[in-house]
Protein backbone atom coordinates (compact mmCIF):
# COMPACT_ATOMS: atom_id res chain seq x y z
CA UNK A 1 0.00 0.00 0.00
CA UNK A 2 2.83 2.38 0.88
CA UNK A 3 4.55 1.61 -2.44
CA UNK A 4 1.31 2.40 -4.28
CA UNK A 5 1.00 5.70 -2.43
CA UNK A 6 4.60 6.64 -3.26
CA UNK A 7 4.10 5.76 -6.92
CA UNK A 8 0.90 7.75 -6.97
CA UNK A 9 2.68 10.73 -5.40
CA UNK A 10 5.29 10.59 -8.18
CA UNK A 11 2.49 10.47 -10.77
CA UNK A 12 1.14 13.69 -9.29
CA UNK A 13 4.52 15.24 -9.84
CA UNK A 14 5.04 15.80 -6.11
CA UNK A 15 1.99 18.04 -5.91
CA UNK A 16 0.07 17.95 -2.65
CA UNK A 17 -2.91 19.54 -0.98
CA UNK A 18 -1.52 23.05 -1.30
CA UNK A 19 -1.34 22.94 -5.11
CA UNK A 20 -4.19 20.57 -6.01
CA UNK A 21 -6.72 21.62 -3.39
CA UNK A 22 -8.25 19.36 -0.75
CA UNK A 23 -11.09 17.96 -2.86
CA UNK A 24 -8.94 17.15 -5.91
CA UNK A 25 -6.17 15.68 -3.78
CA UNK A 26 -8.61 13.54 -1.79
CA UNK A 27 -10.37 12.35 -4.95
CA UNK A 28 -7.06 11.34 -6.48
CA UNK A 29 -5.90 9.56 -3.36
CA UNK A 30 -9.31 7.92 -3.00
CA UNK A 31 -8.59 5.66 -5.97
CA UNK A 32 -5.82 4.05 -3.91
CA UNK A 33 -7.73 3.99 -0.59
CA UNK A 34 -10.06 1.42 0.90
CA UNK A 35 -13.28 3.38 1.20
CA UNK A 36 -16.41 2.00 2.89
CA UNK A 37 -19.49 0.95 0.98
CA UNK A 38 -22.08 3.69 0.60
CA UNK A 39 -25.71 2.71 1.16
CA UNK A 40 -27.20 6.17 0.69
CA UNK A 41 -27.59 6.66 4.42
CA UNK A 42 -25.74 9.61 6.00
CA UNK A 43 -22.21 8.73 7.09
CA UNK A 44 -21.35 9.36 10.72
CA UNK A 45 -17.62 9.67 11.34
CA UNK A 46 -16.53 9.36 14.98
CA UNK A 47 -13.03 10.48 15.94
CA UNK A 48 -11.90 8.67 19.08
CA UNK A 49 -12.83 5.58 21.11
CA UNK A 50 -12.92 7.06 24.62
CA UNK A 51 -15.98 7.26 26.85
CA UNK A 52 -17.85 9.72 24.64
CA UNK A 53 -16.99 8.19 21.27
CA UNK A 54 -17.60 4.62 22.47
CA UNK A 55 -21.01 5.46 23.97
CA UNK A 56 -22.03 7.28 20.79
CA UNK A 57 -20.89 4.29 18.72
CA UNK A 58 -22.83 1.89 20.94
CA UNK A 59 -26.12 3.79 20.91
CA UNK A 60 -26.22 5.07 17.31
CA UNK A 61 -28.67 3.22 15.08
CA UNK A 62 -26.75 1.48 12.25
CA UNK A 63 -30.01 1.27 10.29
CA UNK A 64 -30.05 5.06 10.05
CA UNK A 65 -26.31 5.79 9.66
CA UNK A 66 -23.27 4.29 8.03
CA UNK A 67 -20.51 4.42 10.63
CA UNK A 68 -16.78 5.07 10.37
CA UNK A 69 -14.69 5.24 13.54
CA UNK A 70 -11.15 6.61 13.34
CA UNK A 71 -8.78 6.24 16.27
CA UNK A 72 -5.21 5.15 17.04
CA UNK A 73 -6.76 2.82 19.64
CA UNK A 74 -9.08 -0.02 18.58
CA UNK A 75 -10.66 -0.31 22.01
CA UNK A 76 -12.19 1.69 24.83
CA UNK A 77 -10.29 1.74 28.13
CA UNK A 78 -12.36 1.31 31.27
CA UNK A 79 -10.33 3.92 33.14
CA UNK A 80 -11.75 3.42 36.68
CA UNK A 81 -10.02 0.03 36.82
CA UNK A 82 -6.81 0.98 35.00
CA UNK A 83 -4.77 1.34 38.21
CA UNK A 84 -5.50 -2.29 39.11
CA UNK A 85 -3.83 -3.50 35.91
CA UNK A 86 -0.51 -1.87 36.88
CA UNK A 87 0.17 -4.40 39.65
CA UNK A 88 -1.48 -7.53 38.26
CA UNK A 89 -4.80 -7.33 40.10
CA UNK A 90 -6.39 -7.19 36.65
CA UNK A 91 -4.96 -8.02 33.25
CA UNK A 92 -5.00 -5.32 30.54
CA UNK A 93 -7.46 -7.34 28.43
CA UNK A 94 -10.00 -7.06 31.25
CA UNK A 95 -10.11 -3.25 31.17
CA UNK A 96 -10.06 -2.80 27.38
CA UNK A 97 -13.24 -3.37 25.37
CA UNK A 98 -12.77 -3.73 21.57
CA UNK A 99 -14.80 -1.17 19.65
CA UNK A 100 -16.24 -3.97 17.48
CA UNK A 101 -17.71 -5.53 20.64
CA UNK A 102 -19.24 -2.19 21.58
CA UNK A 103 -20.81 -1.73 18.11
CA UNK A 104 -21.11 -5.11 16.32
CA UNK A 105 -22.42 -3.36 13.17
CA UNK A 106 -18.83 -2.30 12.44
CA UNK A 107 -18.41 -5.78 10.99
CA UNK A 108 -20.81 -4.91 8.16
CA UNK A 109 -19.21 -3.83 4.85
CA UNK A 110 -20.72 -0.32 4.88
CA UNK A 111 -19.21 0.42 8.30
CA UNK A 112 -15.59 0.30 9.35
CA UNK A 113 -12.96 1.10 11.93
CA UNK A 114 -9.71 2.73 10.81
CA UNK A 115 -6.59 2.49 12.98
CA UNK A 116 -5.28 5.97 12.24
CA UNK A 117 -4.70 9.50 13.50
CA UNK A 118 -6.87 12.36 12.34
CA UNK A 119 -4.64 15.23 11.23
CA UNK A 120 -7.12 17.84 10.06
CA UNK A 121 -10.79 18.59 9.39
CA UNK A 122 -11.71 20.31 6.10
CA UNK A 123 -15.19 21.68 6.74
CA UNK A 124 -15.79 23.14 3.27
CA UNK A 125 -15.23 19.76 1.63
CA UNK A 126 -16.65 17.68 4.51
CA UNK A 127 -13.48 15.63 4.71
CA UNK A 128 -11.26 14.47 7.53
CA UNK A 129 -7.60 14.09 6.69
CA UNK A 130 -5.97 11.10 8.36
CA UNK A 131 -2.74 9.12 8.43
CA UNK A 132 -1.96 5.53 9.33
CA UNK A 133 -0.47 4.94 12.78
CA UNK A 134 1.93 2.43 11.23
CA UNK A 135 3.61 4.19 8.30
CA UNK A 136 1.93 7.60 8.07
CA UNK A 137 0.08 6.78 4.85
CA UNK A 138 -2.35 9.63 4.19
CA UNK A 139 -6.01 9.19 3.31
CA UNK A 140 -9.30 11.10 3.47
CA UNK A 141 -12.76 10.13 4.70
CA UNK A 142 -15.91 12.02 3.77
CA UNK A 143 -18.55 12.66 6.40
CA UNK A 144 -22.13 13.84 6.61
CA UNK A 145 -22.03 14.05 10.40
CA UNK A 146 -18.78 14.38 12.34
CA UNK A 147 -18.35 13.70 16.06
CA UNK A 148 -15.02 14.79 17.54
CA UNK A 149 -14.26 12.82 20.71
CA UNK A 150 -10.47 12.70 20.65
CA UNK A 151 -10.08 13.38 24.35
CA UNK A 152 -7.26 15.22 26.05
CA UNK A 153 -3.68 14.65 27.11
CA UNK A 154 -1.95 14.74 30.47
CA UNK A 155 -1.13 18.27 31.55
CA UNK A 156 2.56 18.91 32.20
CA UNK A 157 2.14 22.59 33.25
CA UNK A 158 5.32 23.35 31.33
CA UNK A 159 7.46 21.61 33.96
CA UNK A 160 10.83 20.54 32.49
CA UNK A 161 11.41 16.81 32.21
CA UNK A 162 7.83 15.60 32.69
CA UNK A 163 7.41 14.28 29.15
CA UNK A 164 10.89 12.73 29.04
CA UNK A 165 11.13 11.04 32.43
CA UNK A 166 7.68 10.35 33.88
CA UNK A 167 5.04 7.80 32.94
CA UNK A 168 1.37 8.75 32.49
CA UNK A 169 -1.51 6.48 33.46
CA UNK A 170 -4.27 7.00 30.92
CA UNK A 171 -4.60 3.76 28.94
CA UNK A 172 -3.68 0.08 28.91
CA UNK A 173 -0.36 0.69 27.17
CA UNK A 174 0.63 3.02 30.03
CA UNK A 175 -0.34 0.48 32.67
CA UNK A 176 1.67 -2.22 30.89
CA UNK A 177 4.72 0.06 30.75
CA UNK A 178 4.38 0.90 34.45
CA UNK A 179 4.05 -2.76 35.37
CA UNK A 180 7.11 -3.65 33.30
CA UNK A 181 9.15 -0.85 34.91
CA UNK A 182 8.11 -1.91 38.41
CA UNK A 183 9.15 -5.52 37.83
CA UNK A 184 12.39 -4.39 36.16
CA UNK A 185 13.28 -2.15 39.09
CA UNK A 186 12.51 -4.87 41.63
CA UNK A 187 14.82 -7.22 39.76
CA UNK A 188 17.60 -4.65 39.32
CA UNK A 189 17.54 -3.74 43.02
CA UNK A 190 18.62 -7.25 44.05
CA UNK A 191 21.65 -7.45 41.73
CA UNK A 192 24.82 -8.16 43.79
CA UNK A 193 27.08 -5.14 44.15
CA UNK A 194 24.25 -2.60 43.88
CA UNK A 195 24.95 0.34 46.21
CA UNK A 196 22.45 0.95 49.03
CA UNK A 197 21.60 4.41 47.65
CA UNK A 198 20.92 3.07 44.16
CA UNK A 199 18.89 0.19 45.58
CA UNK A 200 16.79 2.63 47.59
CA UNK A 201 16.21 4.75 44.48
CA UNK A 202 15.09 1.77 42.40
CA UNK A 203 12.61 0.75 45.09
CA UNK A 204 11.09 4.23 45.39
CA UNK A 205 7.92 5.04 43.44
CA UNK A 206 6.74 8.65 43.20
CA UNK A 207 3.16 9.43 42.25
CA UNK A 208 2.53 13.07 41.29
CA UNK A 209 -1.13 14.03 41.56
CA UNK A 210 -3.62 13.32 44.34
CA UNK A 211 -6.72 12.85 42.21
CA UNK A 212 -8.63 9.55 41.98
CA UNK A 213 -6.16 7.96 39.52
CA UNK A 214 -3.08 8.83 41.58
CA UNK A 215 -4.72 7.75 44.85
CA UNK A 216 -5.99 4.48 43.41
CA UNK A 217 -2.59 3.61 41.92
CA UNK A 218 -0.76 4.41 45.18
CA UNK A 219 -3.32 2.36 47.13
CA UNK A 220 -3.11 -0.62 44.76
CA UNK A 221 0.68 -0.57 44.84
CA UNK A 222 0.80 -0.37 48.63
CA UNK A 223 -1.64 -3.28 48.88
CA UNK A 224 0.49 -5.32 46.48
CA UNK A 225 3.66 -4.63 48.49
CA UNK A 226 1.97 -5.58 51.75
CA UNK A 227 0.15 -8.71 50.57
CA UNK A 228 2.17 -10.14 47.69
CA UNK A 229 5.69 -8.76 47.53
CA UNK A 230 6.11 -9.39 51.26
CA UNK A 231 5.57 -13.11 50.60
CA UNK A 232 7.86 -13.23 47.57
CA UNK A 233 10.73 -11.19 49.03
CA UNK A 234 10.29 -9.68 52.51
CA UNK A 235 13.51 -7.65 52.25
CA UNK A 236 12.45 -5.82 49.11
CA UNK A 237 8.95 -5.33 50.47
CA UNK A 238 10.40 -3.76 53.63
CA UNK A 239 12.56 -1.35 51.61
CA UNK A 240 9.86 -0.42 49.09
CA UNK A 241 8.75 3.23 49.41
CA UNK A 242 5.78 5.03 47.86
CA UNK A 243 5.48 8.82 47.85
CA UNK A 244 2.38 10.67 46.69
CA UNK A 245 2.93 14.37 45.89
CA UNK A 246 -0.03 16.74 45.67
CA UNK A 247 0.08 20.53 45.29
CA UNK A 248 -3.33 21.19 46.83
CA UNK A 249 -5.78 18.74 48.44
CA UNK A 250 -5.92 14.97 48.22
CA UNK A 251 -9.11 14.00 46.34
CA UNK A 252 -10.08 17.67 46.26
CA UNK A 253 -13.54 17.04 44.76
CA UNK A 254 -14.60 14.88 47.73
CA UNK A 255 -16.00 15.87 51.11
CA UNK A 256 -13.44 16.80 53.78
CA UNK A 257 -14.25 13.76 55.92
CA UNK A 258 -13.70 11.41 52.99
CA UNK A 259 -10.40 13.13 52.16
CA UNK A 260 -9.30 12.67 55.76
CA UNK A 261 -10.27 8.99 55.67
CA UNK A 262 -8.37 8.44 52.40
CA UNK A 263 -5.24 10.14 53.76
CA UNK A 264 -5.38 8.02 56.93
CA UNK A 265 -5.77 4.78 54.99
CA UNK A 266 -2.92 5.59 52.59
CA UNK A 267 -0.60 6.59 55.43
CA UNK A 268 -1.33 3.40 57.35
CA UNK A 269 -0.63 1.40 54.17
CA UNK A 270 2.84 2.96 53.99
CA UNK A 271 2.26 5.74 51.46
CA UNK A 272 4.20 8.91 52.29
CA UNK A 273 2.07 11.98 51.53
CA UNK A 274 3.88 15.16 50.51
CA UNK A 275 2.30 18.54 49.78
CA UNK A 276 4.42 20.35 47.23
CA UNK A 277 4.79 21.63 43.69
CA UNK A 278 7.20 19.91 41.30
CA UNK A 279 9.72 22.33 39.86
CA UNK A 280 11.68 19.99 37.58
CA UNK A 281 11.91 16.29 36.79
CA UNK A 282 15.30 14.80 35.99
CA UNK A 283 16.25 11.29 34.92
CA UNK A 284 16.53 9.77 38.41
CA UNK A 285 15.14 12.50 40.66
CA UNK A 286 12.63 15.32 40.87
CA UNK A 287 12.92 18.67 42.57
CA UNK A 288 10.14 20.50 44.41
CA UNK A 289 9.78 24.26 44.54
CA UNK A 290 10.79 24.23 48.20
CA UNK A 291 14.18 22.84 47.16
CA UNK A 292 13.60 19.24 48.22
CA UNK A 293 15.12 16.65 45.88
CA UNK A 294 13.46 13.21 45.74
CA UNK A 295 15.22 10.31 43.98
CA UNK A 296 12.93 7.79 42.30
CA UNK A 297 13.00 4.61 40.28
CA UNK A 298 9.57 5.22 38.77
CA UNK A 299 7.58 8.45 38.59
CA UNK A 300 3.89 8.23 37.62
CA UNK A 301 2.40 11.57 36.49
CA UNK A 302 -1.32 12.02 37.09
CA UNK A 303 -2.06 15.73 37.48
CA UNK A 304 -5.02 16.56 35.28
CA UNK A 305 -5.56 17.03 31.57
CA UNK A 306 -5.20 19.65 28.86
CA UNK A 307 -5.93 20.07 25.13
CA UNK A 308 -4.01 18.13 22.50
CA UNK A 309 -2.13 19.73 19.61
CA UNK A 310 -4.74 18.23 17.26
CA UNK A 311 -7.70 19.90 18.97
CA UNK A 312 -5.85 23.20 19.16
CA UNK A 313 -5.18 23.02 15.40
CA UNK A 314 -8.84 22.59 14.43
CA UNK A 315 -10.51 25.57 12.68
CA UNK A 316 -13.13 26.11 15.41
CA UNK A 317 -13.66 28.36 18.39
CA UNK A 318 -11.92 27.43 21.64
CA UNK A 319 -12.69 27.99 25.30
CA UNK A 320 -10.31 29.77 27.65
CA UNK A 321 -8.67 26.42 28.48
CA UNK A 322 -8.23 25.41 24.84
CA UNK A 323 -11.14 22.99 24.52
CA UNK A 324 -13.41 23.09 21.46
CA UNK A 325 -16.23 25.54 22.11
CA UNK A 326 -19.67 23.94 21.72
CA UNK A 327 -23.24 25.08 22.29
CA UNK A 328 -25.88 23.41 24.45
CA UNK A 329 -26.51 20.79 21.72
CA UNK A 330 -22.79 19.91 21.47
CA UNK A 331 -22.41 21.60 18.07
CA UNK A 332 -18.95 23.09 17.66
CA UNK A 333 -18.79 26.82 17.08
CA UNK A 334 -17.29 28.18 13.89
CA UNK A 335 -14.17 30.28 14.14
CA UNK A 336 -14.83 33.92 14.91
CA UNK A 337 -15.31 36.35 12.04
CA UNK A 338 -11.85 37.83 12.64
CA UNK A 339 -10.40 34.51 11.38
CA UNK A 340 -7.82 34.26 14.13
CA UNK A 341 -7.02 30.64 14.84
CA UNK A 342 -5.01 29.71 17.96
CA UNK A 343 -2.34 27.06 17.67
CA UNK A 344 -1.29 26.96 21.33
CA UNK A 345 -2.94 27.29 24.73
CA UNK A 346 -1.28 30.69 25.20
CA UNK A 347 -2.83 31.92 21.93
CA UNK A 348 -6.26 30.73 23.08
CA UNK A 349 -6.14 32.70 26.32
CA UNK A 350 -4.83 35.85 24.65
CA UNK A 351 -7.42 35.84 21.83
CA UNK A 352 -10.33 35.08 24.15
CA UNK A 353 -9.37 37.85 26.56
CA UNK A 354 -9.13 40.37 23.72
CA UNK A 355 -12.55 39.35 22.34
CA UNK A 356 -14.17 39.47 25.77
CA UNK A 357 -12.78 42.96 26.39
CA UNK A 358 -14.15 44.10 23.02
CA UNK A 359 -17.56 42.53 23.69
CA UNK A 360 -17.36 40.43 20.54
CA UNK A 361 -19.89 37.56 20.19
CA UNK A 362 -18.92 33.91 19.92
CA UNK A 363 -19.04 32.01 16.63
CA UNK A 364 -22.13 30.34 15.18
CA UNK A 365 -22.78 26.60 15.65
CA UNK A 366 -21.90 24.32 12.73
CA UNK A 367 -24.93 22.06 12.09
CA UNK A 368 -23.31 18.63 11.60
CA UNK A 369 -20.05 18.80 13.55
CA UNK A 370 -20.19 17.90 17.23
CA UNK A 371 -17.68 17.87 20.08
CA UNK A 372 -18.01 15.71 23.17
CA UNK A 373 -15.93 14.52 26.09
CA UNK A 374 -12.71 16.10 27.31
CA UNK A 375 -12.03 17.76 23.95
CA UNK A 376 -15.04 20.10 24.13
CA UNK A 377 -16.90 22.40 26.52
CA UNK A 378 -19.33 25.27 26.53
CA UNK A 379 -17.77 28.68 27.01
CA UNK A 380 -20.17 29.83 29.70
CA UNK A 381 -20.36 26.77 31.99
CA UNK A 382 -17.65 24.25 31.04
CA UNK A 383 -18.15 20.78 32.50
CA UNK A 384 -15.26 18.90 34.13
CA UNK A 385 -13.24 16.39 32.13
CA UNK A 386 -14.89 13.31 33.63
CA UNK A 387 -15.81 9.93 32.17
CA UNK A 388 -19.45 10.30 33.23
CA UNK A 389 -19.70 13.65 31.42
CA UNK A 390 -18.39 12.14 28.19
CA UNK A 391 -20.61 9.08 28.47
CA UNK A 392 -23.75 11.13 29.06
CA UNK A 393 -22.86 13.35 26.10
CA UNK A 394 -22.37 10.29 23.88
CA UNK A 395 -25.75 8.91 24.93
CA UNK A 396 -27.45 12.28 24.37
CA UNK A 397 -25.91 12.79 20.92
CA UNK A 398 -26.77 9.28 19.75
CA UNK A 399 -30.40 9.72 20.80
CA UNK A 400 -30.63 13.16 19.18
CA UNK A 401 -29.08 11.96 15.91
CA UNK A 402 -31.28 8.86 15.77
CA UNK A 403 -34.39 11.00 16.18
CA UNK A 404 -33.22 13.62 13.67
CA UNK A 405 -32.36 10.98 11.05
CA UNK A 406 -35.92 9.71 11.20
CA UNK A 407 -37.38 13.10 10.30
CA UNK A 408 -37.29 14.82 6.89
CA UNK A 409 -34.51 17.40 6.95
CA UNK A 410 -33.80 16.64 10.59
CA UNK A 411 -30.03 16.45 10.20
CA UNK A 412 -29.87 19.53 7.98
CA UNK A 413 -31.44 21.49 10.81
CA UNK A 414 -28.50 20.71 13.04
CA UNK A 415 -30.55 19.25 15.93
CA UNK A 416 -32.45 22.52 16.39
CA UNK A 417 -35.47 20.52 17.49
CA UNK A 418 -33.54 18.48 20.06
CA UNK A 419 -33.62 19.45 23.73
CA UNK A 420 -30.38 20.93 25.11
CA UNK A 421 -27.90 18.58 26.76
CA UNK A 422 -28.18 18.44 30.54
CA UNK A 423 -25.54 16.84 32.72
CA UNK A 424 -26.54 14.92 35.83
CA UNK A 425 -23.68 14.34 38.24
CA UNK A 426 -23.99 10.83 39.66
CA UNK A 427 -21.25 11.13 42.27
CA UNK A 428 -17.61 10.12 42.72
CA UNK A 429 -15.88 6.96 43.86
CA UNK A 430 -12.26 6.05 44.54
CA UNK A 431 -10.50 3.00 45.95
CA UNK A 432 -7.84 3.82 48.53
CA UNK A 433 -6.14 0.41 48.67
CA UNK A 434 -6.94 -2.92 50.24
CA UNK A 435 -10.63 -3.30 50.94
CA UNK A 436 -11.37 0.40 51.42
CA UNK A 437 -12.95 3.02 49.20
CA UNK A 438 -14.66 6.40 49.45
CA UNK A 439 -17.98 7.19 47.78
CA UNK A 440 -19.89 10.43 47.44
CA UNK A 441 -23.22 10.26 45.61
CA UNK A 442 -25.49 13.10 44.51
CA UNK A 443 -25.22 16.14 42.28
CA UNK A 444 -25.28 19.85 42.95
CA UNK A 445 -28.32 20.99 44.89
CA UNK A 446 -29.03 17.46 46.09
CA UNK A 447 -28.54 15.71 49.41
CA UNK A 448 -25.18 13.96 49.23
CA UNK A 449 -24.66 10.40 50.43
CA UNK A 450 -21.16 9.75 51.69
CA UNK A 451 -19.60 6.63 53.09
CA UNK A 452 -16.28 4.82 53.35
CA UNK A 453 -14.77 1.54 54.43
CA UNK A 454 -15.39 -2.07 53.45
CA UNK A 455 -19.02 -1.66 52.38
CA UNK A 456 -18.09 1.26 50.11
CA UNK A 457 -15.34 -0.91 48.58
CA UNK A 458 -17.93 -3.61 47.82
CA UNK A 459 -20.17 -0.95 46.27
CA UNK A 460 -17.21 0.46 44.29
CA UNK A 461 -16.39 -2.94 42.80
CA UNK A 462 -20.02 -3.81 42.14
CA UNK A 463 -20.77 -0.50 40.44
CA UNK A 464 -17.85 -0.70 38.04
CA UNK A 465 -18.36 -4.39 37.36
CA UNK A 466 -21.90 -3.71 36.16
CA UNK A 467 -20.71 -0.78 34.02
CA UNK A 468 -18.27 -2.87 31.94
CA UNK A 469 -19.33 -3.00 28.32
CA UNK A 470 -19.82 -6.73 27.75
CA UNK A 471 -20.53 -9.88 29.73
CA UNK A 472 -17.21 -11.26 28.49
CA UNK A 473 -15.30 -8.48 30.21
CA UNK A 474 -17.33 -8.79 33.40
CA UNK A 475 -16.30 -12.45 33.51
CA UNK A 476 -12.68 -11.44 32.82
CA UNK A 477 -12.70 -9.03 35.75
CA UNK A 478 -14.43 -11.44 38.15
CA UNK A 479 -11.95 -14.15 37.16
CA UNK A 480 -8.95 -11.86 37.68
CA UNK A 481 -10.21 -10.69 41.06
CA UNK A 482 -10.77 -14.30 42.16
CA UNK A 483 -7.36 -15.49 40.95
CA UNK A 484 -5.59 -12.56 42.62
CA UNK A 485 -7.41 -13.25 45.88
CA UNK A 486 -6.59 -16.97 45.91
CA UNK A 487 -3.14 -17.11 44.31
CA UNK A 488 -1.86 -13.57 44.59
CA UNK A 489 -1.00 -11.08 41.85
CA UNK A 490 1.11 -12.12 38.89
CA UNK A 491 4.61 -10.58 38.70
CA UNK A 492 5.79 -12.15 35.44
CA UNK A 493 7.88 -10.01 33.09
CA UNK A 494 7.69 -10.56 29.34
Amino acid sequence: MLAIAKAFSRALGGRGIETLGVRAYAKALGDQSTLPLSTGRPRLVILGTGWGGARLARDIDPKKFDITIISPRNHMVFTPLIASSCVGTLEPRSVTVPITDIQPALRLPQNNFLLAECDAVHTQDRLVECSSTHDGLKFFVQYDVLAIATGSQGSTFGIPGVTEYTMPLRDAANSTDIRTRLIQNWGESSIPGRSPAERARLLHVCVVGGGPTGVEFAGELADFVRKDLAKLDPNRARDMRITLIEADQLLSSFDARLREYAALKLTRAGVHLVKGIVKEVRKDELELKNGAVIPYGLCVWSTGVGPTSFSLSLPFEKTMRGRLAVDDRLRVLARHADGRGPTSLEDVSMIQEERAAAGQPTGRPIPCIFGLGDVAATQETPLPALAQVAEQQGRYLARALNEAAGQPGGLAGGLEGAPPFQYHHLGSMASVGGTSAVIELGGSGQQHVRWSGFTSWIAWRSAYLTRLGTMKHRLYVMSDWTMSLIFGRDVSKW
